[in-house]
């Protein structure tokens, strides 16, 4: 049910927090930094970040851009928001916030760009999220989303395993199923492209466009 794999990954997430900051870790960096620089940020920025984990991606584009801008996060657990707000002590207009990605604490029309990095496949209402990110954007404003993709046998046999053993994972998608989640929550699919050398992962990417009602 929705609600216990909310329950799941909030107790999961937060007992993770204490070590997600370690060098063991670095390679999620390597991932979002990626991430980033292909969302190429317009200036001054409007950015959120759904599933913040520890901080990392909003204090990162928060220094790149000297605090001139508004850096958000929001993750469901508790435990990593404490840790991201101590991360950003003395980082300029980072602001965190604990909250779930299809309930956002923000008005219509809030941001230029969202990312969403490694945790789409725990959101129990996908396109229900993704509605919630099309009222925060402005419009021709952008989500970019970093996921393993399902896009052959092997990944698909990968997470149908993994929801027999983790009740927190809810599913990874293919590109197909993303394209058709982004037209379900009213944003309109831009593209779709593999993360360099690592397999499977792909960043969609989506954009608020009004001629595409939901």
């Amino acid at each position: 049910m929705e609600y216990d794999q909310r329950i799941a990954n909030e107790h999961k997430w937060s007992q993770r927090a204490t070590t997600y900051d370690q060098k063991r870790f670095d390679y999620f960096r390597m991932m979002q930094r990626e991430l980033i620089t292909t969302s190429r940020i317009p200036s001054p920025p409007t950015f959120l970040d759904l599933g913040c984990g520890t901080g990392w991606a909003v204090c990162y584009v928060a220094k790149q851009f000297e605090g001139n801008g508004r850096f958000v996060g929001v993750d469901l657990a508790n435990g990593m928001i404490e840790r991201a707000k101590n991360n950003a002590e003395g980082v300029a207009n980072t602001e965190f916030y604990q909250a779930s990605a299809d309930d956002l604490p923000f008005g219509e029309g809030s941001f230029e760009t969202v990312i969403c990095s490694n945790s789409f496949h725990h959101y129990p209402d996908p396109v229900k999220a993704l509605r919630e990110v099309r009222r925060v954007l402005r419009q021709n404003g952008r989500i970019h989303i970093l996921d393993v993709t399902a896009d052959d046998l092997f990944i698909r046999w990968i997470d149908a395993s993994v929801r027999t053993r983790e009740k927190e994972h809810v599913r990874f998608y293919s590109t197909q199923e993303y394209i058709d989640l982004f037209a379900q929550s009213g944003l309109l699919h831009i593209r779709s492209s593999q993360v360099k050398i690592w397999y499977p992962l792909k960043i969609h990417i989506a954009e608020k466009d009004n001629t595409h009602e939901s």
